[in-house]
């Protein structure tokens, strides 16, 4: 992250940036070393941090004024992956205060099915995404997530996406072996999922591939000693990142923190239904070079 970061002075020439942060990782400090290293560079900087729960439409609004208030030239998505999204957000609202998020999110919500054209960002702010663990996925993705009225909205569109995206597994250390497995799983779900998309192709299938291969290997070798090793957060958060890119790429969306404890279900059912979606699943283990190759050996793995 230090060494990143420090393309913001050089290259960039940033002068101002403005930090949007879940409170949690405020909290725990992993804001901290992004302060010390914007201090380091003499980049002044302002944190919003007021993100607790689903990030809502009011949320978004309120921290949109907040940047057009400090008028930034680069925002900073840092933490879980509700910053990552409410960053979006904010950059969108900053660079065009007469968006409607909302009806953005009814137009776009399927980003291989778009009409129109969305608004041309990175204007007047650069966006900068330094996730935590289980905002890795969301760091490298096109898709913002918000709440109205308790229903949940997505905006999809590849504007959204972060010019800059840093993954530091050094900064991730404070998770607890439980985090850090659910963190593993949801990403195994993308992945598959990603895998078995009707338009998937022979590059989200490459990212798809190793990010299942690197979750099966690290997952199961978790422990309490292991948490909190640099390095086996920056192989877990690398994984991670790329389940986010294949998953990215591919039209599917799926329910992730609802579905991830039913991998194996989700798996045996969709085979069952579709003859080329096992065929898919038998493609899968065969490349992860799994004792058989069906969808009982994915079950399995």
């Amino acid at each position: 992250m230090p060494v990143a970061l420090d393309e913001l002075k050089t290259v960039y020439g940033i002068k101002r940036a403005f930090i949007v942060a879940d409170a949690d990782s405020y909290k725990n400090g992993f804001v901290s070393a992004l302060d010390n290293k914007l201090d380091e560079l003499s980049i002044p900087h302002f944190c919003y941090f007021d993100i607790d729960g689903m990030f809502t439409a009011s949320d978004a609004e309120k921290a949109a004024e907040a940047a057009l208030l400090f008028e930034p030239d680069a925002i900073i998505a840092a933490g879980r992956g509700t910053a990552m999204d409410a960053a979006k957000l904010v950059r969108l609202m900053y660079e065009h205060e007469d968006a409607d998020i909302c009806a953005l999110a009814e137009e776009f919500n399927d980003i291989s099915s778009r009409e129109k054209l969305f608004f041309r960002l990175g204007e007047k702010a650069l966006l900068v995404t330094v996730p935590d663990i289980d905002g890795c996925a969301g760091a490298v993705s096109p898709y913002a997530v918000f709440s109205e009225n308790d229903d949940e909205k997505v905006i999809a569109d590849y504007e959204l996406m972060a010019d800059i995206a840093v993954v530091d597994g050094g900064l991730m250390t404070a998770h607890t072996k439980t985090e850090l497995i659910d963190a593993g799983i949801n990403a195994l779900v993308r992945s598959v999922n990603a895998y078995d998309a009707s338009d998937s192709s022979e590059y989200t299938d490459s990212y798809a591939v190793r990010s299942v291969s690197e979750l099966i290997d690290i997952i199961p070798g978790l422990s309490d000693e292991s948490t909190g090793v640099p390095s086996v957060c920056a192989a877990l958060a690398e994984a991670i990142t790329m389940s986010g890119i294949a998953y990215s790429n591919t039209s599917s969306v799926v329910d992730v923190d609802g579905s991830a404890p039913f991998l194996a279900d989700i798996i045996s059912l969709s085979a069952a239904e579709s003859e080329e979606v096992c065929k898919r699943y038998a493609e899968l283990a065969e490349a992860l070079s799994l004792d058989g190759a069906d969808d009982k050996t994915l079950c399995g793995a």
